[in-house]
């Protein structure tokens, strides 16, 4: 029975003293790794000059108020530069006789829509026409694609005097993205 105790005790210290480790291990760590990262913030600081040049900070020769009016009239000047842009815009009229905008009495949400319906029959015109356009064979008989005349005699043997679809070059279809 005391020796069950004693082991109990043991026990007991043996993980007070692990907690204890543990939580100034931690702690250490901790304290090591946020030391590391101060270290390497530091590291990457941008120095005095770059922040001057950048108009974070003012200069060390001007005052800070003539620095923040500089700042408040660059704004100014930014501000009036985008009004102007803005109110110089195109309407939306322009943009269509310039062919920028389609004349659409769409809701903005379907025009999407309709812009990808539009992709999607001209992706299936190309891909109708790819295939009904004639194949290198075709167009050799037709004499359209010009070939040494051994090669074409050669070509006229081995497939007939009558190209026909099946020896066109087949393509994969078109995809619009």
């Amino acid at each position: 029975m005391l020796f069950i105790h004693a082991f109990a005790v043991a026990d007991a210290c043996f993980s007070f003293c692990l907690s204890l480790f543990l939580s100034l291990s931690l702690s250490l760590f901790v304290s090591v790794m946020s030391s590391a990262v101060l270290q390497l913030k530091l590291q990457q600081r941008r120095t005095r000059e770059e922040l001057v040049n950048q108009g974070i900070m003012p200069p060390l020769k001007s005052s800070a108020a003539f620095h923040e009016q500089r700042r408040s009239l660059e704004r100014a000047r930014t501000e009036d530069y985008l009004k102007r842009k803005i109110k110089s815009r195109p309407e939306r009229s322009e943009l269509i006789r310039m062919h920028i905008l389609e004349e659409t009495s769409a809701e903005p949400s379907l025009q999407a829509k309709q812009l990808q319906l539009k992709r999607a029959r001209l992706a299936d015109d190309l891909n109708d026409k790819i295939s009904h356009r004639p194949g290198p064979m075709e167009l050799i008989h037709k004499n359209i694609l010009p070939v040494h005349s051994s090669i074409k005699q050669a070509i006229i043997g081995m497939f007939g005097h009558h190209c026909s679809r099946n020896t066109a070059r087949k393509t994969a279809p078109l995809h619009l993205k």
